[in-house]
């Protein structure tokens, strides 16, 4: 039984509610203590993203329905590792819409550890984004960043810098 993502059900509500509980939870942030419950996220992160991973939202007139689409290649262990490299990074936005992620702000200190996680540069939004081969669109190029929001749904995040220095796991 699920505790932690029992009101997700789709990929992309998995990730967000994942998003959410890192920034609530994540020893980096909020010292050791939390440690043991980030280990508990974690482990039912990766069950509920398998469980959900072929179960996508379709956002349509403010109501949600869940379809079923190609198999996703992408683990809950990438998703992971994207987390918890932009959690640490301090003054930086980070929207998940749909399966894609972008990242904007403050930037620029943090360059090179966004293209180390796989993110590309998209000069007409003037924003990083990462997303799965699988989910490559070309189809939505003459949307503005706005128009893919509204189309897909948003979540947005701000990194934030870690409060004190903790040991890497």
């Amino acid at each position: 039984m699920m505790k932690w993502f029992k009101t997700a059900h789709s990929i992309e509500e998995v990730k967000r509610t994942y998003r959410a509980l890192c920034k609530q939870y994540h020893p980096d942030l909020h010292g050791a203590a939390t440690e043991n419950i980030m280990k508990e996220i974690n482990a039912e992160y990766e069950r509920a993203f398998n469980r959900y991973k072929n179960t996508h939202e379709s956002v349509e007139d403010s109501t949600k329905t869940y379809e079923s689409r190609t198999e996703t290649h992408e683990t809950a262990e990438e998703f992971i590792r994207i987390v918890n490299a932009l959690i640490k990074c301090d003054g930086i936005e980070i929207d998940i819409v749909g399966r894609w992620v972008w990242v904007f702000g403050n930037t620029y200190p943090y360059k090179e550890i966004i293209k180390s996680l796989g993110f590309r540069w998209a000069s007409k939004h003037k924003k990083w984004y990462y997303h799965n081969p699988e989910d490559a669109c070309s189809r939505h190029s003459g949307l503005t960043y706005e128009q893919i929001k509204e189309k897909y749904g948003c979540d947005v995040f701000k990194g934030e810098s870690s409060p004190r220095l903790a040991a890497q796991a």
